[in-house]
């Protein structure tokens, strides 16, 4: 979670590329197979992204991923989710290019596996039957297989290219009218990559007894096996040894059926279930937040960690470790979607709301000034810092010399025209929210929370945070 921000930005352009054709089958395969493991978000995704190419075609034409928000309804994050997942189970490529600040990216669609690979894969197949049970599992593979008509006592007549057609006498070859062209296909299935780094081949191989299995027996085909029942059920490398005892067959070879039998019936005897696909959560980071250089004031220091900080961690620093409530992380990323705001202001954005609020972050009050500091073209922490803190004691001079605010049609009135010469005091997202007539002891408690909050912050820079 606290990686997406980093890699993925609305404002981030993107073409879809597909090596070839869909069929229906392989819609059904996606929705009845595949849907089950990723969930609804991350197929919605796949059948936008193959939409997006037209038929006949191998390139889309080039969006932001803004669009693509809006055409799902879904958050970055999720976003960025449900593209993990496409790429972990095969089903998409995804490349970048990066030139200054601008970012490009390259999606690729893969087909899915067919019908037989799938349910033979041992890792797929293990995890859906976990999902959705026996009943529909069988149910499955029945509506995705058929029993072969018998060709018994039929002779075949069927003639060859030669009995048709004529030998060709032409002299010259055809040329093709196609320049720079490729054909379209039916497109590739790539399956899921399984890294072999994550199981040491060479400790189990050492731990092999030649009189029990030869080493020649582990064959390419053995080896992919044995990876996916480790991704599946984290069988070590040295239990591993003992399984493949188990499946030795009197030529020497290994039983790869029975090995799979053995290690899911030691995983269920465990854990009395069957494992579950799920995809990997962050691990919670210790913060590590960027230092500035020696000898530099609190001002400084605040926007040297404003500028290099992502939101995400931000939130979390303010929260003390604590993980940021997803309703917050919605709202700041409907806010950086929609205005597009650069990292270091959206930090500064963050901040400056939640102790304007108290803690709370209100998604119109945000996207207000956000709006507004979009239309000032604020581009870094300092310009960000600087515009909220003289906003800010322009209130409180406001308040402390007991001005009242003028009426609303007023102030809308001088904003537009500004006939009588006098310059506005507060810009329209000070009313949005909390500012309203106060009494003086209101203001003094303000201001006492306001500094309390400010010198927590500057203390916690200091040691390092």
């Amino acid at each position: 979670m606290a990686e997406f921000w980093m890699e993925l930005q609305p404002v981030d352009s993107y073409q879809v590329k597909a090596n070839g054709v869909l069929s229906e089958k392989d819609r059904k395969i996606m929705t009845f197979l595949y849907q089950p493991l990723m969930g609804a978000e991350c197929l919605a995704l796949y059948d936008t992204l193959v939409t997006e190419v037209e038929e006949n075609r191998l390139w889309s034409e080039s969006h932001s991923h803004t669009q693509l928000l809006n055409l799902l309804g879904i958050s970055l994050a999720n976003l960025f989710q449900a593209r993990l997942k496409l790429e972990g189970l095969g089903l998409l490529r995804s490349f970048v290019q990066t030139t200054g600040e601008s970012r490009h990216y390259i999606y690729e669609m893969a087909a899915p596996l067919s019908p037989e690979q799938f349910f033979s894969d041992g890792l797929l197949n293990i995890y859906l039957y976990s999902k959705i049970g026996n009943a529909q599992y069988q149910r499955l593979r029945r509506f995705f297989s058929d029993e072969p008509m018998s060709e018994d006592g039929f002779d075949e007549v069927t003639r060859s290219f030669q009995d048709v057609f004529e030998t060709f006498q032409g002299s010259e070859l055809p040329v093709s009218t196609v320049a720079n062209g490729e054909p379209v296909g039916r497109a590739v299935s790539r399956g899921v990559t399984l890294d072999d780094k994550a199981f040491d081949f060479a400790v189990m191989l050492q731990s092999l007894s030649p009189t029990m299995l030869s080493r020649n027996a582990v064959t390419e085909e053995v080896r992919a096996c044995i990876l996916k029942l480790h991704a599946i059920y984290a069988v070590e490398e040295l239990d591993m040894v003992h399984y493949l005892y188990r499946s030795v067959q009197a030529d020497g070879s290994l039983d790869l059926d029975y090995l799979r039998k053995i290690v899911r019936d030691g995983y269920q005897l465990q854990h009395n279930r069957l494992p579950e696909l799920k995809a990997k959560t962050e691990p919670k980071v210790v913060s590590q937040d960027p230092q500035p250089q020696e000898g530099a004031s609190d001002t400084e220091a605040l926007a040297y960690y404003l500028e290099n900080v992502t939101p995400y961690q931000l939130m979390v620093d303010i929260s003390d470790g604590a993980v940021p409530a997803e309703t917050d992380l919605k709202v700041i990323d409907e806010v950086l979607a929609q205005q597009n705001l650069p990292i270091p202001v959206m930090n500064v954005l963050i901040e400056y709301v939640l102790l304007r609020l108290d803690g709370k972050i209100s998604k119109n009050y945000m996207m207000t000034i956000a709006a507004h500091w979009k239309r000032k073209k604020v581009q870094t922490a300092k310009e960000a810092m600087e515009m909220a803190w003289a906003e800010h004691e322009k209130y409180k001079k406001l308040q402390e010399e007991g001005t009242q605010k003028p009426p609303a049609n007023y102030r809308n009135n001088n904003r537009k025209f500004n006939q009588t010469g006098r310059k506005e005091i507060l810009p329209d997202w000070f009313d949005k929210e909390e500012v309203k007539p106060v009494e003086k002891e209101m203001t003094v408690r303000e201001k006492s929370t306001l500094d309390k909050q400010v010198e927590e912050m500057k203390k916690r820079l200091k040691e390092g945070r």
